[in-house]
C-alpha cells in the first residue's frame, strides 16, 4: 500500500470519525485533516490531478479554518466583574465567556427587601430574573409552596410558556437579582441558537424540578 492510499483511507476515515465528535472546535480541526488528506489523494492517484475535488477541499478547508477563528475568539479570555465570574463558573460554562457577556450585557442587577414582590400571580410576567443572593418564597393562593434561593430564576415559566405568572413570588430575605427583559432576551436567543438551547436547558431543568416537588408534596 502506497502513501497515496494510505492519505485516501485517513481522508475517508477521518470523515466517518467526525460523526462521533462533540466538541465543535475538534470537529472543525478533524474536518481540516480529512481535506488535506483528500487533496493529497486527488493530486497524486490520477493521471492528472483532480481539480474540482481538489478546489472544493480547499473551500472546506478555509470555512472550517474560519470557524476555528470565530471559536476562538469568542473563547478567548475576558474582564468579568467577580459576581458575572461566580455565575459563568456556577451555572452557565456551557456557554463561551463571550456568549456569558452577551446575555450579561442585557441584564441589570436589582435589589429587592423582604416582603416585596417580584412577580404576581395571574399577572402579565414582564422580567425573567436569576437569584444571585437571597430567598424568594413562591405562593399559590397565599400559601407558600418552595423557596427559591441562589441560582435560581423567577418567572421562568412564564419566560418558557409566555402566560401569566402561575404563582407569586415573595421576597422572604433581602435579595440581589440579575434581571433581563422578556422582549430584548428573547430577540437575542433567536439570533443565537448555542445561547437559546443552553438557556432553555437550564429553565426546562428549573421547571421539571418544581413539578417533581409539587407531585411529591401532593403524594
Amino acid at each position: 500500500m502506497n502513501i497515496a492510499t494510505i492519505a485516501g483511507h485517513l481522508a475517508f476515515g477521518l470523515i466517518a470519525f467526525s460523526f462521533l465528535v462533540k466538541d465543535i472546535l475538534w470537529l472543525r480541526l478533524v474536518s481540516i485533516l480529512a481535506s488535506i488528506f483528500s487533496v493529497f489523494y486527488n493530486w497524486v492517484i490520477p493521471v492528472e490531478p483532480l481539480w474540482i475535488p481538489i478546489g472544493w477541499n480547499f473551500v472546506f478547508v478555509a470555512l472550517n479554518l474560519y470557524h476555528i477563528a470565530v471559536i476562538m475568539y469568542e473563547k478567548r479570555p475576558v474582564q468579568m466583574s467577580p459576581k458575572h465570574k461566580e455565575l459563568y463558573e456556577t451555572m452557565f460554562k456551557n456557554l463561551t465567556p463571550v456568549e456569558f457577556l452577551k446575555i450579561t450585557k442585557l441584564a441589570d442587577w436589582e435589589h429587592y427587601k423582604s416582603g416585596e414582590i417580584i412577580i404576581q400571580e395571574r399577572h402579565a410576567v414582564e422580567t425573567l430574573n436569576l437569584i444571585y443572593n437571597g430567598t424568594v418564597d413562591v405562593m399559590v393562593d397565599g400559601k407558600k409552596v418552595a423557596e427559591l434561593k441562589d441560582g435560581q430564576f423567577v418567572g421562568e415559566m412564564s419566560f418558557l410558556t409566555e402566560k401569566p405568572a402561575t404563582a407569586t413570588c415573595v421576597v422572604k430575605h433581602d435579595t440581589e437579582l440579575l434581571v433581563w427583559k422578556q422582549e430584548q432576551f428573547k430577540d437575542l436567543l433567536k439570533r443565537n441558537p448555542s445561547l437559546y438551547f443552553t438557556i432553555q436547558s437550564l429553565l426546562s431543568a428549573q421547571v421539571s424540578d418544581a413539578l417533581v416537588s409539587s407531585s411529591k408534596r401532593k403524594e
